[in-house]
C-alpha cells in the first residue's frame, strides 16, 4: 500500500514502482524568449531544435536539446489565436517523463494509491502541479508519457 503523499506523509514508507522510467525533459516558462534561446544555444552549447508560435496557449515557444533532453521554453502573451494562460509568472512549468508502455498502468495505480491528483492522457498521464507542488513544494506538472 502506498503512502498518501498529499498530506505530511513520511516518503520513506512509499512504494516504489519499477516502470522504466526516464528523464525526457522539461518546460520553462519564461519572460523573453530571445534571451532564455540565447543563454541555452549561444552560452551552454545547446541546439535549437525548433522556434514557432506556440499553438497550445499563446506565446511563442522554443526547444532546445542537448542530444539526451530536450527543454521547452514557453513566453506566453496576453494576445493569439491560442488559449492564454492564466499564470504567466517565469517558473518550472513541468518535468517530462518516458515510461516503458508496460508499466504505464502500474505506475498510473500507485500514483492514485498514493493520493496525487493526476489525469490521463493518450500516452500516459498528467501528474497535477496543486498535488506535486504538496510533495515538492513548488507546483509543478509532471507529464508521463509511454515511450515507444
Amino acid at each position: 500500500m502506498a503512502t498518501c503523499l498529499s498530506g505530511s506523509a513520511n516518503l520513506s514508507q512509499s512504494v516504489i514502482v519499477k516502470s522504466g522510467i526516464n528523464f525526457l525533459g522539461l518546460e520553462l516558462i519564461v519572460t523573453d524568449i530571445d534571451r532564455a534561446v540565447a543563454l541555452f544555444v549561444d552560452l551552454l552549447g545547446f541546439e535549437l531544435h525548433q522556434r514557432d508560435e506556440s499553438d497550445l496557449v499563446a506565446g511563442d515557444v522554443a526547444i532546445v536539446t542537448d542530444g539526451r533532453i530536450a527543454i521547452t521554453l514557453l513566453a506566453p502573451t496576453t494576445q493569439g489565436t491560442a488559449p492564454v494562460l492564466p499564470d504567466r509568472t517565469p517558473r518550472l512549468s513541468q518535468l517530462i517523463l518516458g515510461a516503458d508502455p508496460s508499466g504505464v498502468d502500474a505506475l498510473t495505480e500507485a500514483i492514485v494509491e498514493a493520493g496525487l491528483a493526476m489525469a490521463p492522457t493518450t500516452t500516459g498521464f498528467y501528474m497535477k502541479p496543486e498535488g506535486i507542488g504538496g510533495v515538492l513544494g513548488i507546483e509543478t506538472a509532471i507529464v508521463v508519457t509511454a515511450e515507444t
